[in-house]
């Protein structure tokens, strides 16, 4: 998006849970080994790939021992809550805190320090959005619901069209930079 100062862009987060029976918080190493038939230096040796990665798209990213996963659906429900208090421009900042907070910092997204955190900075309660549980859980659901339709399997997973445009393209899983600059430039 940097590239393409031309261009407006409109992002918006939308739900999907890998996991939705993901425990509160556990242990992120032992959920990749366990999901993926991994040894712990299997683990290790992804995650230095994956450090790459992130690196080459200028993000941070660090994975230890003690990092923590777990069920994302209270991240969720603030990224639904954040949009509906300031747009987009709120969203987008809950959701770099989220992803600091995961991937450089190992926190689970449903720590409730974070979420109480990421809520304060646009202006919400957070002390009562992590108490109040219901707290846009029924829009959070309804948000999920769009991407079951759409046949979403796995994040992340772009959806990019122009404005007023009837088509739209669909990218699913990590995406190197020059492959959106080429869907861009065919809009």
């Amino acid at each position: 998006m940097q590239k393409h100062k031309d261009l407006d862009f409109n992002v918006r987060w939308l739900p999907f849970q890998l996991n939705s029976n993901a425990p509160a918080q556990t242990s992120k190493l032992e959920m990749y080994m366990k999901k993926f038939g991994m040894t712990k230096e299997d683990a290790m040796q992804r995650s230095e790939m994956m450090r790459q990665k992130f690196a080459a798209a200028g993000l941070p990213f660090s994975f230890k021992e003690t990092d923590l996963t777990g069920n994302t659906f209270d991240a969720h429900r603030l990224l639904t809550a954040a949009y509906a208090k300031g747009g987009a421009a709120a969203q987008d900042k809950v959701s770099e805190m989220l992803f600091q907070s995961y991937f450089a910092e190992g926190r689970a997204p449903s720590d409730p320090e974070v979420l109480k955190t990421a809520a304060a900075a646009i202006g919400l309660d957070g002390e009562a959005f992590v108490a109040d549980h219901t707290k846009s859980a029924a829009e959070t659901n309804q948000e999920m619901e769009i991407g079951r339709r759409m046949g979403v399997s796995g994040v992340p997973h772009f959806v990019i069209k122009a404005e007023g445009a009837s088509k739209s393209q669909e990218l699913s899983g990590a995406q190197p930079p020059e492959y959106f600059d080429a869907v861009f430039k065919q809009l």
